[in-house]
């Protein structure tokens, strides 16, 4: 490993990445549109000119497509918007032209002379009970409250025509609201085709607040005078179009001697500039590209056993399809590494530089080797005796998390384990300030180093990388399971209770679980390894698995002894009702896409799923590890505690009521006995 990252920090330009960022940062890049298809054709002109066989894979975007669960959008263009107030002064609040950031993505169009109304101020708005004595007809709603639950019932219900909203997502303690006074939300509507369409505009938080002032001002003298305008009045011009399109994904290989491949993926999406999110990921993968063709060509890595595939996508709709339309090809796709968010200025933004494993369903041991070469890029500095060395960013390993493309990748069903990179909280996530001078070619160098060291040593891996990765995923292993072990006595020494039993009974099971987990990620070398390597491998690897689980039994031992115990408390006698050991069979592959699927339930169900991920926030953060664990031949309450198990989150009921709801949607059947997944 070091040795090809030592070659690839030789090669490797920061600056040249940055370029990238710049160039791509130009286009207005929403899913499905001209300005996402020419950032696509601005990146498909540097691999070509790099000689790297390249094409644009062509998707429909017309509202009806589905690629496995996910619908595609249509494509939409906007070509002119803007907002103006009128009373009680002139001012314009709004405009596209001025800043994309400004209109609510995916609008529609106002009649061709624009439109004017009056400005209703709901405050958050989220829940419609308090403004059912409120006439909308014809009028703006103005909120800061979550725009898709104010559009169900103002626009479809009480007839509204628009929106405007100055929500400022908040990320303690990296970002509060006036932190990006100036700054607006990317924000936007995410039509199915099952609801009444309408337009809408971003304000910043200051001229929110400012607007805001107007109407309860104007509210209050028109309380005191009827003779007085209650709400402020606008004119709103919007010329947009959504219509059945096209959606593109970037395609390039660098040719292995085999038709296996390791895939760089990197989401091409957002709105001008969104240059950390994420012209950045799409900046480090050409420049890894290039770097890695050149170190190639003159001789200085060999041509790798396997392909490396650069994949730049429109995010989650672009995976989807890719992956929908070559499942053939996925058995042959071993791995993959997501590039989200990597180029930020750490002072400016905040956030640290995160290795993000797969899931434990996924059953890698990529993560690991990711961890590994963090640390090996980290070594850039020494003390004065030169007696060690450390690294001038902030980084850290995390587990899985989801929200990117990796979560589809790594789906068990899809099979292809992928950790990511990413640079988080930002403070500029997800907003107009997300601009260039917030990207730092220093940082882009690191993840640039990072992403082609692994990308090369997974295509490139044999017996001798797989010997090492024993040796590394090892000493990974031994540092979790001591830290479980200090966990788990610090909760039993501090219980009010040291009479429960319970605290060292999951302190035992998650030692277990950690250990079978270890087992299948090293077990899926042998994936990367021919059949003579195999057998080679295999008495090393089986010696491995003994070792761990002699050392986890000592450990556990005198974690015992140290809690002043001579073996494991008995446990209680397991009582499950029927309904938790019924087996869900998962119907389709890939995480779910929920978009235009709830919405195709009668009322009353809808409103039970609703109402079931409100009452269960923290369960519903696990709603992607339910999934993930359901592999046709497990029971609910075995997937249930392997969910505990990898995120400490239980909840049988949930778990029970959120895949009734999947067998609504025709998503998965019901065994009582361990059959065969159906994919």
């Amino acid at each position: 490993m070091q040795a090809i990252l030592d070659k690839v920090k030789d090669h490797f330009s920061g600056n040249r990445a940055f370029d990238h960022v710049a160039a791509v940062s130009q286009h207005h890049r929403i899913q499905a549109s001209p300005g996402f298809r020419d950032a696509a054709l601005y990146c498909l002109s540097v691999l070509e000119e790099l000689d790297i066989p390249a094409e644009i894979i062509t998707f429909p975007a017309d509202g009806i497509t589905e690629y496995w669960t996910q619908l595609m959008m249509e494509e939409w263009h906007c070509q002119s918007a803007w907002l103006d107030l009128l009373l009680p002064e002139r001012e314009r609040l709004a405009s596209f032209e001025e800043n994309a950031f400004s209109l609510i993505q995916r609008s529609i169009s106002t009649p061709p002379a624009g439109l004017v109304a009056n400005v209703v101020l709901l405050d958050q708005g989220d829940d419609p009970e308090p403004y059912a004595d409120l006439d909308l007809q014809g009028a703006i709603v103005f909120t800061g409250g979550d725009i898709n639950k104010v559009r169900s019932w103002a626009v479809e219900e009480k007839g509204a025509v628009g929106i405007i909203t100055d929500r400022m997502a908040e990320f303690p303690p990296v970002r509060h609201r006036f932190d990006l006074g100036d700054a607006l939300q990317y924000t936007s509507f995410w039509w199915t085709g099952l609801e009444k369409r309408c337009f809408g505009f971003v304000l910043s938080p200051k001229a929110g607040d400012r607007l805001r002032q107007i109407c309860l001002r104007m509210r209050h003298e028109h309380a005191q005078d009827a003779e007085k305008p209650a709400y402020p009045q606008v004119k709103a011009f919007v010329k947009a179009s959504l219509y059945p399109g096209s959606i593109e994904d970037v395609t390039a290989l660098i040719p292995g001697a085999t038709d296996e491949e390791i895939i760089i993926v990197a989401h091409l999406c957002h709105p001008k500039a969104s240059a950390n999110d994420n012209a950045s990921g799409v900046g480090v993968a050409l420049e890894a590209a290039r770097t890695l063709r050149a170190l190639i060509e003159a001789g200085e890595l060999p041509q790798p056993r396997r392909s490396i595939r650069i994949l730049l996508v429109p995010e989650m709709t672009g995976t989807y399809a890719y992956l929908a339309a070559h499942r053939e090809r996925i058995p042959k796709m071993l791995a993959a590494v997501n590039l989200d968010m990597v180029g930020e200025k750490q002072e400016l933004c905040q956030g640290p530089l995160l290795t993000e494993y797969p899931p434990e369903a996924a059953g890698s041991f990529v993560g690991d080797l990711m961890a590994a070469i963090m640390e090996a890029v980290a070594q850039e500095s020494k003390n004065l005796a030169g007696t060690a060395s450390y690294a001038l960013f902030k980084h850290a390993v995390t587990p899985f998390s989801g929200g990117s493309d990796h979560y589809i990748l790594s789906d068990p069903t899809v099979g292809i384990p992928c950790p990511m990179l990413i640079q988080w909280p930002d403070k500029y996530y997800h907003t107009s300030e997300d601009t260039l001078d917030k990207v730092d070619p220093a940082m882009l160098y690191r993840v640039g180093c990072m992403t082609a060291t692994y990308a090369y040593f997974l295509a490139n891996m044999g017996l001798a990388e797989a010997k090492w990765i024993l040796a590394e995923s090892r000493t990974r292993y031994l540092h979790r399971l001591n830290q479980l072990l200090k966990q788990g006595a610090t909760a039993h020494l501090t219980s009010e209770s040291q009479g429960d039993d319970q605290d060292i009974l999951t302190t035992y099971d998650r030692i277990q679980y950690k250990l079978e987990r270890k087992k299948e990620e090293l077990a899926s070398l042998k994936r990367f390894l021919s059949e003579a390597e195999v057998a080679e491998f295999a008495p090393l690897l089986e010696q491995e698995t003994i070792f761990l689980g002699q050392i986890t039994a000592s450990l556990w031992q005198r974690h015992l002894q140290e809690l002043g115990l001579d073996r494991l408390p008995s446990r209680p006698a397991a009582n499950i009702p029927s309904e938790y050991r019924l087996v869900p069979r998962r119907l389709f592959r890939g995480p779910i896409s929920m978009r235009g699927k709830i919405e195709k339930l009668p009322p009353s169900d809808q409103e039970a799923y609703r109402k079931l991920l409100q009452e269960h926030p923290s369960a519903r953060r696990a709603s992607t590890y339910l999934v993930y664990w359901a592999d046709g031949q497990r029971s609910l309450a075995e997937i249930d505690h392997l969910v505990h198990m990898e995120t400490g989150i239980s909840n049988l009921a949930f778990a029970l009521e959120y895949f009734r709801f999947l067998e609504k949607l025709g998503l998965i059947a019901w065994s009582s006995s361990t059959e065969g997944s159906e994919n």
